[in-house]
């Protein structure tokens, strides 16, 4: 099975999507069904030994819960602020920085 773009951009949409949607003003949130971009048992075509069976995919129930928020960029935020909030304030700092260093860039060059 090949993957084009469009395949992979429409599975990043359903995923970004999948744990929760809150609502404009963030008070309600509501859950929403993870759809897996492939039907369970369809060849995954990352065999890279020799030796051994081309991996499957497995039923969307068979896969670990987190593995449904890795594209969730504030579940991943929380997670690691309640782990490790150094390292979530340096990561703010560092995305701080390169915005700062982008408005100077673009600011030289309009004079």
């Amino acid at each position: 099975m090949s993957f084009t773009l469009r395949s992979i951009r429409a599975v990043k949409a359903v995923r970004s999507l999948s744990t929760s949607v809150a609502s404009r003003n963030g008070a309600v949130a509501r859950e929403v069904k993870v759809v897996s971009s492939c039907p369970a048992g369809t060849p995954l075509n990352l065999k890279f030994k020799k030796s051994g069976a081309e991996p499957a995919a497995l039923e969307d129930a068979e896969y670990p819960e987190w593995l449904w928020t890795l594209l969730d960029k504030d579940a991943q935020r929380a997670a690691l602020s309640a782990s490790d909030p150094i390292k979530q304030y340096r990561k703010d700092q560092r995305a701080r920085n390169i915005k700062k260093i982008k408005e100077q860039n673009f600011a030289a060059e309009m004079k």
